[in-house]
């Protein structure tokens, strides 16, 4: 642990107060191909997660502590998802998966790998999405922190 988390947790700990759980990222490597651009009404064409980058056959990880309700197929993509104890879903595609429905799974624990076909983004590619009680998120919001993305000038 480098010294500003750990300073954070100790800080945390002398108030009495408990860090909230972070979220990992599903696989290796941070960059996005397609972000969350959600549609104005529930009817409308949009981005419903986010794409990050991603080879066929690497490993994926739960990017938070639930349970696996779906592994299977989804209009014959490979698809996987996680609940979280407060009832939000997590979905990954494609992804052939290496867990099984009623599987509990902790932040990080692989969850199966990325198939070459059968995704939105011709396989190069992971999707990720969020669904709450009420549409769907960012799942990068289960992440402690994003990554510093730099832009032209």
């Amino acid at each position: 642990m480098t010294a500003a988390p750990l300073l954070l947790a100790v800080v945390l700990a002398l108030a009495g107060a408990r860090p909230a759980e972070v979220g990992v990222w599903p696989v290796d490597g941070t960059h996005v191909v397609e972000p969350f651009a959600p549609p104005e009404h529930d009817w409308q064409a949009g981005h419903r997660g986010v794409d990050l980058a991603a080879d066929p056959g690497a490993g994926v990880r739960a990017m938070a502590a639930g349970r696996v309700v779906f592994a299977g197929r989804v209009a014959g993509k490979p698809v996987v998802s996680v609940e979280l104890a407060d009832g939000r879903r997590v979905t990954y595609e494609p992804v052939l998966a290496s867990v099984v429905v009623g599987q509990r799974v902790a932040a990080g624990d692989v969850l199966g790998v990325v198939v070459g076909s059968g995704g939105h983004c011709g396989g190069e590619c992971l999707h990720v999405g969020l669904r709450t009680g009420t549409g769907y998120a960012d799942p990068l919001s289960l992440l402690g922190r994003r990554p510093a993305i730099l832009k032209p000038l």
